[in-house]
């Protein structure tokens, strides 16, 4: 009896998904849900929706895989920050910090279904899951909008922050600017996770400087990940509009970014005390400046004989 009211409850899914992704997908259809409201209390339990840790634990649900640690609440009340904005959208997932937007990630159709086809090259499943995860249930998410706001408790003394309108204006797009800092580098990793530089292998630089470069080094199983998956080379470029991955040919989301947005993130990183002052003061002085950046970095692994794929365009 069980097993057929999952079955049942499944095919509803599914079918509702299915009507969904008919409706839209990408497309100009959208279900925007209410707000959902996570109430954090300085022990680290949250209460999400009006459900709270006692009603969990009533049903069964043990509150604590939901907790946070409190010494990090604590930190983070410090550093009143009093809430937290999530909002995603059939372009992206938008941000906000004590109601000021943050550096969004966004897509489009091509980047979105690179994405689909990348989580199907890690994550080994079986046929008829991978098509109801990636035909069905994927797409009608984009078909979906909801909102999150993540409250902490306030700091004493401190006024309340009030909270962005809901369907207020999105971060837009910030305007091309002539690059300060250009640069470029190409990592050649072997098939032992060790990477070279103009063809000049990390091992022999360690020896001739007497640097201890481990930490550029990926582990074997990593290396034989990215050939199983086919992936021969991942390019990160700073541009004016954000910052773009490739993995082989094909482009991901990207982190838009905006003088406003990347300001924005920096103040709120650097007033966390969740980071060391130091970093912080590094964070406040040169994310802002990020958009002025052209820098190239391209990691390359072995390809197992396969035809090579080319780079993306500059």
């Amino acid at each position: 009896m069980k097993t057929k009211l999952h079955l049942r409850a499944l095919s509803a899914l599914v079918l509702a998904a299915l009507i969904l992704t008919g409706c839209g997908g990408g497309g100009p259809f959208r279900l925007v849900f209410p707000r959902i409201f996570v109430e954090v209390d300085k022990e680290g339990f949250p209460t999400i929706a009006g459900i709270s840790p006692a009603m969990l634990s009533f049903f069964g649900v043990d509150p604590n895989q939901f907790k946070i640690d409190p010494a990090t609440v604590g930190k983070l009340t410090d550093s009143n920050l009093q809430h937290v904005e999530l909002l995603f959208r059939n372009d992206g997932l938008y941000w906000w910090a004590n109601g000021k937007a943050l550096v969004p990630l966004t897509w489009d159709d091509a980047s979105f279904d690179n994405t689909k086809d990348l989580i199907t090259r890690f994550v080994k499943l079986d046929e008829a899951t991978s098509g109801v995860l990636n035909n069905v249930l994927l797409p009608s998410a984009r078909s979906m909008e909801q909102n999150i706001i993540i409250r902490f408790p306030r700091k004493d003394g401190e006024a309340e922050i009030p909270l962005r309108e809901m369907g207020g204006p999105l971060p837009e797009p910030g305007t091309a600017v002539d690059p300060s800092l250009i640069g470029g580098l190409r990592l050649t990793f072997d098939d032992a996770g060790i990477p070279s530089v103009a063809g000049v292998s990390f091992s022999e630089i360690e020896k001739l400087a007497g640097a201890d470069l481990s930490a550029a080094k990926l582990p074997p199983d990593t290396v034989q990940q990215m050939k199983d998956a086919d992936i021969q080379h991942v390019t990160i470029r700073t541009t004016p509009e954000g910052i773009k991955v490739w993995t082989n040919d094909k482009l991901l989301p990207t982190l838009r970014w905006s003088e406003e947005t990347l300001t924005n993130t920096a103040d709120t990183l650097a007033s966390l005390e969740l980071i060391e002052p130091a970093l912080g003061t590094v964070i406040k002085q040169f994310l802002p400046y990020l958009n002025r950046a052209d820098i190239d970095l391209v990691l390359k692994f072995p390809t197992g004989g396969a035809a090579p794929i080319p780079e993306p365009a500059r």
